[in-house]
């Protein structure tokens, strides 16, 4: 009998040594903090409800039905204490979870039914390649931002996916970050929708506030700190006032001087904000123009976020200005062919939800190097595209904008709008008014009114 158990014994150990070991399957721990979220709470807990291993909401506080509506949708709700640290309640989120992977997404944010299912395609092929498995700690995803009407106005990138590893924890007191050490997998084909920056939602005061204090906090305690720097001028740039904005350009040029080394992602705040304002945009009209800073700013952005096209295109605005229109044509050039070349759309805060505004800049290249096909090129999709969304206000006020911010006449912004508008219609008129308006062109906003004006004057 002793025999027999051991020659078993050898032949099952021989199966075992000669079989391959199943891999582990994806079990995915969707994690979030909460506070008085019950407006988002279920879409915010919707999108992983089929695929989900788990769901695990921390309440920080809630008076409001955010614990109810959570329970009821299944999740599992934990308590944690608000300590003025974001990091420390993501992290204690983080640690509740049983999952091998977790997404760690705000109330505010949802990712797409179809993009889950390709995300969990992924995940499957991490466990199931040893090497990948080994080397991948998270994924890159692209970071849509949605205005009121939930329209894509910008289009960035972040990780929120991570490995659940205890090595792998947020880090900082707010604008936290994970410290990933190992490889990112680059999926920015998946999209994780953000409407925490529309209007009705960024314009509130107490979380405006809080952000400000914190910041505040820790930009005493370490006054050098570039990340810090940089989330404080975010913060102080979306206060409205002039005071607060020229606190933030002077944080932003701090930091970006600094000598100890800056995220690159957390860099391009300042990159978005000194460009636009050294290139003469409206916004900041009474502001000094430094363009040949705003070139250099433009320089130092490509060299260090080359997928992001808007450097690009502030870029190619300042060399048609200067008439270097070969230089501007072949910047145009890589924001066309982003555009043009399907898959995904590009990374790009300006150009979004249209970009007639890059066609209008590829027809003022065109233009200045005698290139007749260029022009009738981009004339014909610049054409093509108003006509598209004619009736998009977002569209036609991105447009005006791009024409009028640039040291371009308000005739020739009438030239390009009568291809589309009928300027003897009073409709159309109030239409492009209001854009203009919306878009901060007040001067064109008023030679509009006065031509409607006069329509109904005669």
């Amino acid at each position: 009998m002793s025999k027999k158990k051991s020659k078993g014994s050898k032949k099952t150990a021989g199966k075992k040594n000669n079989s391959r070991q199943p891999q582990s399957p994806v079990r995915l721990s969707q994690c979030m903090i909460v506070k008085n979220e019950e407006r988002h709470i279920e879409r915010a807990l919707g999108w992983a409800k089929d695929f989900a291993y788990e769901q695990i909401v921390v309440d920080t506080g809630s008076t409001d039905r955010t614990v109810e509506l959570a329970e009821k949708f299944g999740a599992k709700v934990v308590h944690f204490k608000w300590i003025n640290d974001f990091s420390a309640a993501k992290n204690f989120a983080m640690d509740q979870a049983k999952g091998n992977w977790i997404a760690i997404l705000d109330a505010d944010e949802y990712m797409p039914r179809e993009d889950v299912k390709e995300l969990m395609d992924i995940l499957k092929k991490i466990q199931s390649d040893p090497t990948m498995a080994k080397q991948y700690d998270a994924i890159t995803n692209s970071w849509v931002q949605l205005d009121d009407n939930d329209n894509a106005f910008a289009i960035l990138t972040n990780q929120r996916i991570f490995r659940n590893s205890p090595e792998l924890r947020y880090e900082g007191k707010i604008h936290e970050v994970v410290n990933i050490r190992n490889q990112v997998v680059n999926a920015t084909n998946l999209r994780i929708m953000h409407t925490g920056y529309a209007a009705s939602v960024f314009n509130e005061a107490d979380k405006r506030e809080r952000n400000l204090k914190l910041l505040r906090d820790e930009n005493k305690r370490d006054p050098e700190d570039p990340d810090i720097m940089l989330y404080l001028a975010d913060s102080l740039k979306a206060a409205g006032s002039e005071e607060s904005r020229a606190e933030a350009e002077e944080l932003y040029l701090k930091a970006l001087k600094s000598t100890r080394p800056a995220k690159t992602m957390i860099k391009q705040l300042a990159y978005d904000f000194l460009i636009p304002r050294y290139s003469g945009d409206i916004r900041y009209a009474d502001e000094k123009v430094r363009k040949d800073e705003a070139l250099k700013l433009c320089d130092e952005a490509i060299a260090e976020l080359p997928a992001h096209i808007d450097y690009y295109y502030y870029r190619a605005i300042l060399n048609n200005q200067r008439g270097k229109f070969k230089e501007a044509h072949d910047d145009l050039t890589v924001c066309e062919n982003a555009f043009l070349s399907g898959g995904t759309l590009p990374s790009t805060r300006i150009l979004l939800p249209s970009p007639t505004p890059l066609f209008y800049q590829l027809k003022v290249a065109a233009k200045g190097l005698g290139d007749e096909g260029s022009i009738v090129k981009s004339s014909t999709i610049l054409h093509t595209m108003l006509m598209d969304s004619r009736d998009d206000s977002d569209t036609l006020g991105s447009f005006i904008k791009s024409i009028l911010v640039f040291e371009t006449s308000e005739d020739d912004a009438l030239a390009e709008l009568s291809e589309v508008y009928d300027l003897n219609n009073p409709k159309d008129l109030m239409f492009i008014a209001r854009a203009a308006k919306d878009s901060g062109a007040i001067g064109f906003t008023r030679k509009i009114m006065e031509m409607t004006q006069a329509l109904l004057d005669s």
